[in-house]
């Protein structure tokens, strides 16, 4: 499911995702302004139903953006929730 959770999140444009070493959650980055990283992770929970916490309560450096996903659901799941947030953050790049 980790690899899973990295391939997939690595082929979304504007997210980079580093294989987490031994967590049940990855901490990818999200290439958006920082100042509007809650904004979006809020808008992707909410038009998407795709549960993820934006980054800044687990530390991320300053001047980054990121958010927390969780890679324990089912594999299927899993895939429809990175289809999703693909969707949601090339509409996103669009507008």
């Amino acid at each position: 499911r980790r690899d899973i959770t990295v391939d997939r999140l690595n082929a979304i444009e504007g997210i980079r995702c580093v294989p987490p070493q031994g967590a049940f959650y990855a901490f990818p980055s999200l290439d958006v302004d920082p100042a509007t990283e809650e904004a979006f992770i809020a808008d992707l929970v909410r038009e998407t139903g795709v549960v993820v916490v934006h980054g800044g309560g687990f530390g991320q450096r300053p001047g980054t953006a990121h958010f927390r996903i969780v890679f324990l659901p089912p594999e299927d799941v899993l895939e429809k929730a990175y289809a999703k947030i693909g969707a949601f953050v090339m509409e996103r790049r669009r507008s």
